[in-house]
C-alpha cells in the first residue's frame, strides 16, 4: 500500500511541476532577461518583415505598432538578426498541408512564433549576447 502511495504521490508531483512558463502579463517579458527577450522579438519581426516584403502588410503594421521598444541591445546586433530573419525565410519548406497554396504563400507567421518559442532561438539569443558586456544584458 505505502508503495502504491509514493507512487501516485510521485506522478502527481511530476504532473503539477511540469510547466514552467511564466504566467503572461503586459509589462514583463516573460524573461529574466530583457536583452533575450528584445533579441527573441527582434528576429521573430525580422522574419516578418522578409516574409512580407513584398507586400504593404507591414508598412501598415509600422503605423500602429511599436514593436520592441528596449534599447539596451549592442546597435551591431541588429545585423546578425537581419541575417537570422533573411536565412530562416530563405529556409522555409513549402507548406506541407496546402493544396491550394500559391507559391507566394507558407505558414509565415506560425512558422516565426515556433521558432521564437524554440530552446534553438534562445541559444543563439544566449550566445549572441554573450559577445557583449553590456550590464543591462547580463
Amino acid at each position: 500500500m505505502k508503495k502504491i502511495l509514493f507512487c501516485l504521490l510521485v506522478v502527481t508531483t511530476g504532473c503539477v511541476v511540469t510547466n514552467k512558463k511564466p504566467r503572461f502579463d503586459y509589462v514583463s517579458s516573460g524573461s529574466e532577461n530583457p536583452c533575450i527577450s528584445a533579441f527573441k522579438d527582434r528576429v521573430f519581426f525580422a522574419i516578418l518583415m522578409e516574409s512580407y516584403k513584398n507586400t504593404a502588410a507591414f508598412d501598415e503594421i509600422k503605423k500602429v505598432d511599436v514593436f520592441n521598444p528596449f534599447d539596451g541591445l549592442p546597435f551591431s546586433i541588429q545585423l546578425k538578426i537581419d541575417s537570422i530573419g533573411k536565412n530562416f525565410v530563405k529556409n522555409m519548406p513549402r507548406p506541407p498541408f496546402c493544396d491550394e497554396c500559391k507559391p507566394e504563400q507558407n505558414y509565415y507567421m506560425a512558422q516565426a512564433l515556433h521558432f521564437y518559442e524554440s530552446r534553438q532561438l534562445d541559444s543563439i539569443a544566449k550566445a549572441e549576447l554573450g559577445k557583449y558586456t553590456s550590464e543591462i544584458c547580463k
